[in-house]
């Protein structure tokens, strides 16, 4: 299933263990003493850091994990604030031990992709602001490594798809997921570029890691253009910290997701075949 993904770890230096999980490599160097993880609130960065905090567990290593979420869309999407937090507070629920501290970074709602698109080499305001600050974080923090969990694009999906997602694995090579940055001395990871959502929802249901997932929101609904939102929520000034807020059922994540959902049978068939 991810022949060519795990062939690209080939060249990585022996000292970094690759655990295996639904036929997916997964690289960890066990010298590493601390780890920044990149975690929204969304299914694809909860389930990395679960994943790197079962290894870190697993194998008794001494590393210990920094969480780096990026706060945006405050006027459009004030909750987003609110299901990272309860995505984060759960892990740490389970991972008390192993997560530590948590870095928040503001986002400009002006800088988004949605707002201006991409605006230097194919790369939007948010994408430019995440990469520097990842760099910074690794810095200030002195990680050694910095995960981010993005995905890929399904293969039927809409035209507004981010394109930088259409990317596959036979058309990749390492450092599309492993490459070190000099400067800061740090490793920046990306161990789901060549993963699709189907494949991460699946491993919730197999790792019987369900109440995990049901904390995470994928809908980017917002306040401006989705009717079921905005029927309980009309302004960012109306929101209350905790509310209940019904997903939009319109835009490209929350369809991605119900992608992802009718397909839970067919992976997980398929990664029992492996």
């Amino acid at each position: 299933m991810f022949k060519n993904n795990n062939r690209l770890y080939k060249k990585l230096p022996k000292n970094v263990i690759k655990t295996n999980f639904s036929g997916l490599d997964f690289p960890f160097d066990p010298s590493w003493k601390r780890i920044g993880i990149n975690l929204s609130g969304g299914a694809d960065s909860a389930l990395l850091t679960y994943l790197l905090c079962k290894i870190i567990k697993d194998n008794n290593f001494k590393t210990r994990v920094d969480i780096i979420t990026y706060q945006r869309c405050w006027e459009t999407r004030p909750w987003q604030g609110y299901y990272a937090q309860q995505v984060y507070d759960k892990l740490f629920t389970m991972f008390s031990d192993i997560i530590e501290n948590r870095h928040l970074c503001y986002i400009p709602p002006e800088l988004e992709h949605g707002s201006i698109g991409n605006i230097v080499n194919n790369r939007s305001g948010d994408m430019i602001i995440v990469g520097s600050y990842n760099k910074f974080s690794a810095w200030h923090h002195d990680l050694d490594a910095v995960f981010n969990g993005t995905s890929m694009n399904p293969d039927d999906s809409r035209t507004d798809r981010m394109k930088s997602r259409d990317k596959s694995a036979v058309q990749g090579s390492l450092n599309d997921l492993w490459h070190y940055v000099k400067s800061v001395d740090t490793f920046f990871v990306h161990p789901f570029k060549f993963v699709k959502k189907d494949w991460i929802v699946a491993q919730y249901h197999l790792m019987d890691i369900l109440d995990l997932y049901n904390t995470t929101r994928s809908c980017e609904g917002d306040i401006r253009h989705h009717e079921a939102v905005k029927n309980v929520c009309s302004s960012f000034k109306d929101y209350e910290y905790g509310m209940h807020i019904p997903e939009c059922g319109q835009c490209w994540w929350c369809e991605e997701r119900a992608w992802a959902n009718s397909r839970v049978d067919d992976m997980i068939k398929e990664i029992n075949e492996l």
